[in-house]
């Protein structure tokens, strides 16, 4: 008889919860769905989490964790926080339609993991005042509205393809991608470069 791998039935849970999730939302998602396209039981998903809104938080805080590992605000290069956030968003679109049933589900007080969550956004805030006392980043703007419009750049594409597609009236393809990440970057850097006087 095999033995038992609490680790990779949980990571089957979190596959299909991730995706029952994303496509449903908290209150159309459901368990015995979860458990079949997991391989696993019903019984044993509520023995690990409770309940769907505990199932969902374990979900959402392990792919917000893959999105904190995998993108880093860098104080020495502010703009291409947006590309590599749109890297991250396009490869892995549910995050951000998790974030969606997020919203639509709970008051934003309300929101699993709130605090940790909002010290995570905090640390990229002090990354931008720290580019701004290093005169890489516009002195006079917010700290905390440029990391909100940063990441609100990406959301568009990602959250609304088919609004992309009217908009650019382009097939989504990968070179379509890497000029809109491209363009992102330079947007972000002309947005928050510091105005210098033109040389004498």
């Amino acid at each position: 008889m095999a033995k038992y791998d609490r680790a990779e039935t949980t990571a089957r849970i979190f596959r299909a919860a991730t995706a029952e999730f994303a496509t449903y939302g908290i209150a159309g998602a459901r368990v015995d769905r979860i458990a079949a396209n997991a391989d696993s039981s019903k019984a044993l998903i509520y023995s690990y989490f409770g309940d769907k809104e505990t199932l969902f938080a374990a979900v959402l805080r392990a792919r917000m964790t893959q999105l904190a590992e995998a993108v880093v605000l860098r104080p020495e290069s502010v703009e291409t926080f947006v590309g590599d956030l749109f890297d991250f968003m396009t490869a892995n679109p549910d995050v951000l339609r998790l974030v969606s049933q997020e919203a639509l589900h709970f008051a934003p007080d309300a929101a699993p993991d709130f605090a940790e969550r909002r010290d995570h956004y905090a640390s990229k805030t002090s990354a931008v005042v720290e580019a701004q006392s290093a005169g890489l980043v516009d002195g006079s703007l917010a700290p905390s509205f440029v990391v909100l419009s940063m990441m609100a750049l990406v959301s568009w594409f990602v959250a609304a393809p088919q609004i992309t597609r009217m908009v650019l009236d382009e097939e989504i393809t990968p070179e379509l991608r890497a000029r809109y990440r491209a363009h992102l970057i330079e947007l972000a850097r002309r947005l928050i470069r510091v105005d210098r006087a033109p040389s004498d």
